[in-house]
């Protein structure tokens, strides 16, 4: 049995690398294939899990858009599984690449589909964007649901997708747990003469922030830090969109470090050891809550909600008075979070040993998370496929 990962984003990789340590090291037949649809982050991240693709789309082209990235992996992508005839494909999330690729999936017929990270719904298409769709669609043709929380299964559900629906926790958190000890080698007080747990970790970039969104959110960051006083750390993104605004607007704050983007070790240093963090990012969401880390989200709208029932998470919308008094009110919640002991909300460390059980074994041990929700209304159940394809 031919099982094959697909990779084209840097969370891509780092939420799929733990499934394919589990395949490779239980001996099956496993291929990764790369699309890079973002090349240089993608490499950059895979300096710190060692990933082999077998196969690299190269699709990165300077300025690509939607259109572009679409294109070019439904047409490269056609001889590749001619070529090695997969039996699975691994998608994971809700990028282009997962999209297209599960697409071109479908329109071959003998391929299993597998969804890493299924079931995430802001419902609104255009929040976060495309993302909202592409995982929508995904889930159309996906054959495999491996969720992260009952939540996102119930979400599957209310869309009447129940075959083949599992909560399995998410595999971000089981490749945080097996790089900590390389993250605890970090010495980003040195690197960034910075106080853990006294300063403030910036990350904006996506493209629904981009324009007067964007310029919101950088005023109530420069607004806070002269509030506060805490210093604030901003790996800023390559995008234009991002880059010529913020150093517009807060390259004159002296207590305000604009750096450019980091390598994934140093952010994940960076993110335990934030005192609080303001981002628009998805992952991030995911990634604070193991180091009980509080996240201010700058956006009106979460695919995450898992973390607001503890305040790992604090929603805080895209108007510039709500992200200053809700960041200031948050500013020493971190201690709160770390008293209260309680566990990250999105996994446990083993989603990628029940995805290996659920495709191999054909054995199943849900994630228990802390959300109180009844999956089975009916007499339907949620169960394994028969692979009779």
């Amino acid at each position: 049995m031919r099982y094959c990962f697909v990779v084209g984003t840097r969370p891509e990789l780092i939420k799929t690398a733990p499934v394919i340590d589990k395949f490779k090291k239980n001996n099956q037949d496993v291929m990764v294939l790369s699309t890079s649809q973002h090349k240089e982050l993608l490499e950059t991240a895979n300096r710190v899990f060692n990933i082999k693709f077998d196969y690299d789309l190269d699709i990165m082209k300077p300025n690509q858009n939607l259109f572009d990235i679409s294109i070019n992996v439904l047409s490269k992508i056609r001889e590749f599984f001619e070529y090695t005839k997969p039996k699975y494909i691994f998608v994971q999330g809700d990028t282009s690449t997962a999209f297209i690729v599960a697409l071109a999936s479908f329109y071959h017929q003998d391929i299993y589909i597998c969804h890493i990270e299924a079931g995430l719904r802001s419902f609104d298409k255009y929040q976060p964007f495309p993302e909202e769709i592409n995982r929508r669609l995904i889930s159309v043709v996906a054959d495999y649901h491996f969720c992260p929380t009952s939540l996102s299964a119930k979400n599957l559900y209310r869309e009447n997708i129940r075959q083949n629906v599992f909560i399995t926790g998410n595999t971000v958190v089981d490749a945080l747990l097996l790089i900590d000890p390389l993250v605890n080698k970090m010495d980003i007080q040195t690197l960034y003469q910075i106080e853990p747990n006294n300063y403030i970790l910036v990350e904006v970039h996506r493209r629904e922030s981009f324009g007067k969104t964007m310029i919101e959110i950088l005023e109530s960051i420069d607004e806070i830090q002269k509030i506060t006083k805490i210093p604030v750390i901003f790996p800023v993104h390559y995008n234009p969109n991002v880059r010529k605004p913020a150093f517009e607007i807060l390259s004159k704050n002296k207590n305000i470090r604009l750096i450019d983007p980091i390598d994934y070790l140093t952010m994940l240093s960076l993110i335990k050891n934030a005192r609080i963090i303001i981002t628009d990012s998805g992952g991030i969401q995911e990634e604070a809550p193991t180091y009980k880390t509080p996240v201010i989200v700058v956006r009106n709208k979460t695919e995450r909600p898992e973390g607001i029932k503890h305040k790992f998470i604090i929603l805080a919308g895209t108007d510039k008075k709500q992200i200053i008094q809700k960041t200031i009110k948050h500013i020493d919640h971190k201690q709160k979070i770390i008293k209260s002991n309680v566990n990250n909300p999105y996994g446990d460390g083993l989603a990628s040993q029940r995805i290996f059980d659920i495709i191999v074994k054909n054995t199943y041990t849900p994630f228990q998370d802390n959300t109180k929700i009844s999956l089975i209304q009916t007499n339907d159940k949620i169960h394994l496929r028969n692979n009779n394809r």
